[in-house]
């Protein structure tokens, strides 16, 4: 699967995980214009922030954000449009996952592709 559309930016050197690049390149083709932040926990483990700013006249009204990971899906509406939550997992940036605009999905043996998919429906309905 390439990920030749996709400028991975963030934090964590070398490339995306397997699963990280399956969701990320079927996110792509299903919502275009995301951006994806490689990251890694302390210990090393990896995971995946993308974000869609949304833009009212010329100004950044709000981020939606979430994390990507082995467990599955968590995000919402940054509280600092990445200012300071870029590279802090949704838990501790105190992203209110249980809101109108939460997202929580576990992995649960779905398939990265099949992540995309929720997560393109949430990108697509919480866009206000």
């Amino acid at each position: 699967m390439a990920s030749d559309d996709i400028d991975w930016g963030g934090r964590r050197e070398g490339e995306p995980t397997s699963a990280e690049l399956a969701f990320a390149s079927s996110l792509n083709v299903l919502v275009p214009g995301l951006d994806y932040w490689l990251h890694a926990d302390a210990d090393g483990t990896p995971w995946l922030l993308v974000s869609l700013d949304l833009v009212e006249g010329q100004s950044i009204r709000d981020t939606l954000r979430l994390d990507f990971d082995d467990d599955g899906i968590r995000g919402g509406c940054s509280p600092s449009c990445l200012n300071w939550d870029d590279g802090v997992r949704a838990e501790e940036a105190s992203i209110d996952l249980s809101g109108p605009d939460g997202l929580v999905v576990p992995a649960n043996g779905a398939s990265s592709e099949d992540l995309a998919r929720r997560v393109a429906e949430w990108f697509t309905t919480v866009r206000r």
